[in-house]
């Protein structure tokens, strides 16, 4: 019985464990440094160190993509300056499925479409594309972002986890999650009639054996003689 309960449990974490790991989804991401060096860009700046208060800068990219590099070549620019402010978090969708899915789900979660890239996300502002027009406006959004309380900045990939919407891709892992559900308790209940059937040919092979134990000693046995009596009045009658 002991057995047969952790058995249960082992298959109840499973049960949890699982859906997780199936929606779980890991991304792969380079910081500024490692974004400059994917694209072929010296440093423009000595001794950067992120600050611990900085920003996040989402960069949505292509590897060989013009309009990209020069966005990096304008962030490269002016790390000696803003660099206190902002770290990168850059995301390559050419060439990694699971990055341009992201990119859907963050343009759909911001309700502004992603026609290509660089798509790039400061708090709750997006720019899609880049052209020198936009340096002031990247600069503004870096420094109102970062004098913004911290505990009031926006993040979207933070938001997304705390108040997913429902989209389409939402909707595909939810159902892919009830599939490995369905598929997983069907698993736990076929392993568990198993077992129980197990236990229960294990139990009535050991009755048997005692039955036959007992039937064997009944045959073995024979019943014992017992001398007759003699009574009183016989033991009299011969003195």
């Amino acid at each position: 019985m002991k057995n047969k309960i952790k058995l249960f449990l082992i298959l109840l974490v499973g049960l949890i464990v699982l859906p997780i790991s199936v929606y779980a989804k890991t991304y792969n991401t380079l910081d500024l440094k490692e974004t400059l060096a994917d694209d072929g860009i010296e440093e423009a700046f000595e001794k950067y160190t992120p600050n611990k208060d900085a920003i996040t800068i989402y960069l949505f990219r292509g590897k060989g993509c013009g309009y990209c590099h020069a966005f990096l070549e304008f962030l490269n620019s002016i790390t000696e300056e803003y660099g206190k402010y902002f770290t990168l978090q850059s995301y390559e969708v050419w060439n990694d499925s699971d990055n341009a899915t992201l990119m859907g789900e963050v343009s759909e979660y911001l309700n502004n479409p992603a026609g290509g890239v660089p798509y790039i996300v400061i708090g709750d502002q997006v720019f899609a594309g880049y052209a020198s027009d936009y340096d002031e406006g990247i600069k503004e959004a870096i420094t109102n972002l970062y004098n913004t309380k911290k505990k009031d900045r926006y993040d979207v990939l933070t938001e997304m986890k705390k108040h997913p919407k429902k989209t389409e891709s939402s909707s595909s892992d939810v159902n892919k999650v009830l599939t490995w559900n369905i598929i997983f308790i069907a698993l736990a209940a076929i392993a568990l009639i198993v077992y129980t059937n197990f236990k229960f040919k294990e139990i009535g092979h050991k009755l048997d054996k005692i039955i036959e134990s007992k039937t064997e000693r009944k045959v073995v046995e024979k019943p014992k003689k017992t001398s007759p009596t003699k009574s009183k009045k016989t033991e009299k009658s011969k003195k």
